[in-house]
């Protein structure tokens, strides 16, 4: 139990050490702010956008239903 205590500290230990070292090294190979390429104004053009209603379906049964419960199934069927 105390060998892996200490093998859990060391290994914190060496990454709060390590963490300023790698973020060092990785803005020292980070690219530089500059930039050789031209930007250029992107066309934008508008779109109007406009709701649409859902076309309306004729109800079709195929088969007789019967209803038990009020307030269930669909009033054209149950003829």
């Amino acid at each position: 139990m105390r060998s892996s205590f200490t093998v859990f500290a060391t290994l914190v230990a060496a990454s709060l050490v390590a963490t300023p070292l790698v973020i060092t090294a990785s803005n020292a190979l980070a690219t530089g702010e500059y930039s050789d390429a031209v930007t250029m104004p992107a066309a934008v053009t508008p779109i109007e956008v406009a709701a649409v209603p859902a076309p309306v379906l004729a109800e079709t049964c195929a088969r007789k239903v019967r209803v038990v419960y009020a307030g269930y199934g669909n009033d054209a069927c149950k003829r």
